[in-house]
């Protein structure tokens, strides 16, 4: 929950910031996008080197690597250095947002009961991104040398790093899941004595035809040693996932989703100040957004258990699109505002629900590698579509921020219909 929340912290933080960084470094809107391509850069790194990596130092030290790769990204940034070095900074940023966001979100659908559980590690998401622009838009509003708020990223970044070192204490995936299994093992010793009864039963009855030889066999394959696990290599998990058709639609589909929900978080204040006349303190915005996805990640959760997960994220993101029209085509500050805190809402269960239908549909052996992929492209799509919205909303003004999310949303609803509902084949 810590290492969402950082990630959160850190999508929360950007777009308040991003007016008074224009005056700064006195750069238009496409120059200023500029961050978002360097942060594909860095979350592309972190998905093709995912693996590779979890191969070799696991899960409880990638953790906190990808935090120490935050920090070291906030502490260039808060320099106020060249743009140049400011963009070098969201390479870092990239990186460390991809790993942890595809290593919390594997070891999450391995829990028991992980919708709940999934559910509210990305509600620690959203959290992160509501609470940071109380610290973000007083900076811009109040503070000349705004980068400096990025040394109060830093120091949350390193003490993030700290905790999960600690907590983790530098084991792997399978050390800590391993412990959950516990419960099953006993309930396998417990299957033991009932065995040895049937055997006994069959024995003493004379049977020694069909049920006693049945019960030998039984007796027999329980006392058979389990043959060792074989160990898949990197280069071939990915070439299973590389051959899974679905995979890619899963890919598309992350990479959209989490770009249009970090497009509108980060533009969603330069839009209320320069569509609708806010101030600066319209930064406060981008808390509502991110609360109403914290919310609704966690309220939304008997509604999502009711009506099921295929149809729950159809219906959300339906939704969100009408309160999109909303904010095209009304010119209240407060009422956009608050509209923008409901897209939230509705938006925030629909990654959480996502994740757990992949669990539900690909087998065990890729699983946690396409999550993995699936956090890298989320992470490209954080880079990529906010870079074409600044990119258009550069040559044509920043009121189309709404068409944008409209058809991204309308994109990745499509992509969802390309993901099977049903287990896919199993192992080639």
């Amino acid at each position: 929950m810590l290492s969402m929340l950082l990630c959160g912290w850190n999508e929360g933080s950007t777009g308040p910031l991003i007016p008074r960084l224009q005056e700064y470094y006195n750069i238009n809107y496409l120059i200023m996008s500029l961050v978002y391509l360097t942060m594909f850069v860095g979350a592309m790194t972190g998905g093709l080197s995912n693996i590779w990596i979890t191969d070799r130092i696991g899960f409880g030290l990638i953790c906190p690597l990808g935090a120490l790769s935050q920090s070291i990204a906030y502490m260039l940034m808060g320099t106020g250095g060249p743009y140049g070095l400011f963009l070098v900074a969201f390479v870092f940023n990239g990186f460390g947002l991809a790993v942890q966001d595809a290593q919390v979100n594997n070891l999450t659908t391995r829990l028991p009961h992980a919708h709940t559980k999934m559910s509210f590690v990305q509600a620690c998401f959203g959290l992160g991104g509501m609470v940071s622009p109380f610290i973000s838009t007083p900076f811009a509003a109040h503070v000349k040398e705004v980068y400096r708020y990025y040394f109060v990223a830093m120091g949350i970044g390193l003490i993030a790093m700290v905790i999960m070192l600690l907590a983790f204490d530098r084991r792997t995936e399978e050390q800590l899941v391993g412990k959950l299994d516990i419960a099953a093992i006993e309930g396998k010793k417990k299957e033991e004595p009932a065995v040895e009864l049937e055997k006994h039963d069959a024995i003493q009855a004379g049977t020694v035809g069909e049920a006693g030889h049945a019960a030998e066999a039984v007796v027999a394959a329980a006392d058979t040693p389990a043959d060792p696990p074989v160990k898949v290599t990197s280069g071939e998990k990915m070439k299973r996932m590389l051959t899974t058709p679905t995979v890619y639609a899963l890919m598309a589909w992350a990479f959209v989703y989490i770009g249009v929900e970090v497009a509108i978080s980060g533009w969603l204040t330069t839009y209320l100040v320069r569509e609708r006349g806010a101030n600066a303190n319209a930064g406060f915005a981008v808390t509502g957004f991110w609360g109403g996805m914290t919310v609704g990640r966690i309220v939304l959760i008997p509604f999502t258990n009711k009506v099921g997960y295929q149809f729950s994220i159809y219906f959300y993101s339906l939704v969100a699109i009408a309160l999109e029209f909303v904010i095209w085509y009304t010119k209240s500050v407060v009422g956009n505002a608050v509209c923008f805190a409901f897209v939230g809402f509705f938006m925030g269960p629909v990654y959480p629900v996502a994740l757990i239908k992949l669990s539900e549909i690909l087998d065990d052996d890729i699983r946690g590698g396409v999550m993995g992929m699936m956090g890298s492209m989320g992470g490209a799509g954080a880079a990529a579509v906010p870079l074409i919205t600044g990119a258009i909303s550069d040559r044509f003004g920043i009121w189309t921020l709404q068409p944008i999310g409209v058809s991204m949303i309308g994109a990745y609803i499509l992509l969802w219909m390309m993901v099977p509902r049903h287990k896919i084949g199993g192992k080639k």
